[in-house]
């Protein structure tokens, strides 16, 4: 074989079809296609479809650290994680537009009050004695596509993106 990668043509007796240069071209797609399948599996591996260390965002504001998935999947749980400072009662808005996308499983530690107005609803929590009051939501996703909101944390305005794979 020379530098320029050519295929050694060999003569032989045998009554073959043979088309070398569509061979050359099948090789190149085949080394593309191989390319591209090892970078799927790493994007995969790294949360690009779903829980990974791509997905996971974590927003600070002013006391409040919430975290959630970016990219997840139809009736696959999402946990959307708050951590507020203080002990004192913590209020949490949430579109209802946002909420139309999700089916609420459940909240941990449960509301003490949740009420809904002008298209929102409030989720009212007793802060914890000391430290820090830290609330999970479990969500699971109804519909695939992009879904926006913004989430009202104490006064606090913080805005999710999730991009949901069906």
């Amino acid at each position: 074989m020379q530098a320029d990668r050519q295929i050694e043509i060999i003569t032989h007796t045998l009554e073959l079809d043979e088309n070398l240069t569509q061979q050359a071209k099948g090789w190149k797609v085949q080394k593309i296609c191989g390319i591209l399948i090892a970078a799927v599996i790493v994007l995969t591996a790294s949360g690009l479809f779903g829980s990974g260390p791509l997905s996971w965002r974590k927003i600070e504001k002013a006391g409040v650290i919430l975290q959630y998935e970016t990219f997840g999947r139809v009736e696959k749980e999402a946990d959307i994680r708050l951590q507020v400072d203080g002990g004192k009662a913590l209020a949490i808005t949430i579109p209802m537009r946002y909420l139309d996308h999700f089916k609420v499983e459940k909240i941990v530690p449960d509301a003490y009050e949740s009420r809904i107005a002008k298209g929102y609803v409030t989720y009212t929590f007793r802060g914890a004695i000391e430290g820090k009051n830290i609330i999970h939501f479990f969500l699971y996703p109804k519909k695939a596509g992009n879904i926006k909101g913004i989430w009202q944390v104490n006064q606090q305005h913080i805005q999710l993106t999730h991009f949901i794979y069906p």
